[in-house]
């Protein structure tokens, strides 16, 4: 039993969307207090790297670009009240073959209290006639810190307003629990991997002492 619930667990994970392997090629941050933009993907790297990772998935990357309404952490509108600085995600996106390059903008309040909330427009073209759908986010509560690792100030700028984004004040639909952090979609298959491994081995190791 327990073997076949990993295999459909493995068979779920590599039959995902192909949208989860077409993510970003690379990513630049600007914004207030920044000397120069800030890239999370080194040129020329053969993978995306542990900052480019960590901002697409603490950031709700994927619900604006693709998903529609009722995802944990989507706001209806634009929260209510100040949200502090804003910064500015430019995320390339380029097919494997190197067709329909865009660029996809994502706006980033990482100062707003209880959590940062980041914002992607909607209808932004990209890989032909596709478009994003479109999102406030609440974001996970390490992207500060993320961000603030990779170079913005420790903490908010004063006298900077921020800018308007469109959009109605609201509330948060469904939020994720202030602690939790959804698991990378590689680190599971590969988990999902090494216990099938484990699994298929002592099965193997089973039926050698019994022949034995």
């Amino acid at each position: 039993m327990l073997l076949g619930v990993v295999v459909a667990f493995v068979a779920t994970i590599f039959a995902a969307p192909a949208a989860f392997a077409k993510g970003p090629s690379q990513g630049v941050i600007t914004g207030p207090g920044l000397a120069h933009p800030i890239t999370l993907r080194e040129p020329g790297a053969t993978t995306i790297g542990p900052d480019l990772a960590n901002v697409v998935e603490q950031s709700g990357f994927f619900v604006g670009m693709f998903q529609g309404s009722g995802t944990r952490g989507r706001l209806r509108h634009r929260p209510t009240g100040a949200l502090g600085p804003r910064y500015t995600i430019t995320y390339t996106m380029t097919l494997p073959n190197g067709r329909f390059p865009a660029d996809i903008v994502q706006y980033v309040f990482p100062y707003a209290e209880p959590r940062p909330v980041t914002h992607m427009p909607p209808n932004q073209k990209y890989w032909g006639s596709n478009v994003t759908v479109g999102a406030w986010y609440a974001a996970h509560i390490g992207l500060k810190e993320t961000l603030i690792g990779l170079g913005l100030p420790a903490t908010a700028l004063s006298g900077i307003p921020t800018p308007a984004a469109g959009g109605a004040p609201g509330t948060l639909l469904s939020p994720r629990p202030e602690g939790s952090l959804a698991i990378p979609l590689s680190i599971a298959a590969a988990l999902a991997a090494l216990t099938l491994a484990a699994i298929l081995t002592r099965r193997r190791r089973t039926r050698h002492s019994v022949h034995t």
